[in-house]
């Protein structure tokens, strides 16, 4: 479930010593989130939205995905929100939405 950054962030911060290729990636990885956090982040003040921050999870394939197709997917998804079209965020657990699950409390009034 972790990816490679987060174990080696982990690693680092319990006080084990990384190895010079390990400190590269992990500085190659969180400047790269950074960077995509700009141009995203830009390209929306830019449409008239007044943005202040934005953060997102990247994906497995983070790091060997160009910078350009990650904001242009980020940017499609907003796209597609506008639109109303919430067929490209059905991650195919949306069963519950028409019947939420049971805590099995009794319902209160405020």
């Amino acid at each position: 479930m972790f990816d490679k950054a987060f174990e080696l962030t982990m690693r680092s911060l319990s006080g084990e010593e990384l190895t010079d290729d390990e400190k590269k990636y992990v500085r190659e990885r969180n400047a790269k989130y950074e960077l995509v956090r700009y141009l995203y982040t830009e390209k929306v003040r830019h449409d008239g939205v007044d943005l202040l921050n934005f953060q997102f999870s990247p994906g497995d394939s983070f790091v060997d995905t160009p910078i350009i197709d990650i904001v242009n997917g980020l940017l499609e998804v907003n796209k597609a929100i506008k639109n109303g079209d919430y067929e490209v965020l059905d991650f195919g657990d949306s069963n519950w939405v028409d019947n939420p699950p049971h805590t099995g409390k009794e319902k209160t009034t405020l």
